[in-house]
């Protein structure tokens, strides 16, 4: 199989446009609740998770990507969502990339909603109407490296944002040029290290056991409009 046959969960972290100039993938919009489970009935060559829905509905579940594992297909997890069950998973097979997934695992209490944004609909593309606090947290480090603010002002602006709401966060002016976009830089490197896999042929083959069948999971599926 060739690269077009990867499912990639994009959102917000990175432009469609973009993406699609690094991998030719079938992109869909943010995973929530069933949809990996969906994506595997389609045998792709690899699942791809980089943005997931963190509010407003249910989201992607652990043992959806346990399943896909357990059928043999490769699951990628980096920047957003992707990069949080990836940390969570990587002792089951989920592969993860990048500073943020690793982030995750070094700190096991960073909070979820370092990742999260708010968006548009997928309609209309996804687009971020939010920072995340992983991006204004490296932002704030780089201005302060170039002494564009003292440690003190990159200290208490990061204090403030992380005192809000995931969806009032904005990028503080003082970062000025330093505006650093981890989430983006993340996405692009799953994204190289997949089209790396299509054109040598070489995706990894997961061998995990399938995850057992547990009602508490039965009625997620059921509440997606799916069942096993």
């Amino acid at each position: 199989m060739s690269a077009p046959h990867c499912i990639v969960f994009l959102g917000p972290s990175l432009a469609r446009d973009e993406a699609e100039t690094i991998l030719p993938a079938e992109y869909r919009a943010p995973a929530g609740q069933g949809d990996i489970f969906r994506a595997c009935a389609e045998r792709p060559v690899a699942i791809a998770l980089i943005d997931g829905i963190f509010k407003d509905a249910p989201t992607a579940r652990h043992r959806e990507i346990l399943w896909a594992l357990s059928q043999g297909i490769p699951v990628f997890g980096a920047s957003s969502m992707g990069a949080l069950r990836a940390a969570e998973l990587s002792g089951q097979g989920m592969i993860g990339i990048g500073l943020i997934y690793r982030w995750y695992r070094l700190f096991a209490l960073l909070p979820d909603d370092a990742v999260a944004v708010t968006h548009s609909p997928a309609e209309l593309g996804s687009f971020p109407v939010s920072d995340a606090l992983v991006d204004i947290r490296r932002s704030l480090s780089a201005a302060r490296r170039l002494g564009l603010i003292t440690s003190e002002i990159a200290n208490a602006e990061l204090a403030r944002m992380t005192a809000l709401p995931f969806a009032d966060r904005q990028m503080p002016e003082a970062v000025g040029p330093a505006v650093v976009r981890q989430k983006a830089a993340d996405a692009r490197t799953l994204l190289c290290r997949l089209a790396g896999h299509g054109s040598r042929s070489d995706w990894p083959i997961p061998k995990v056991p399938q995850p057992a069948i547990v009602h508490a999971w039965l009625d997620d599926l059921r509440d997606s409009g799916l069942s096993l």
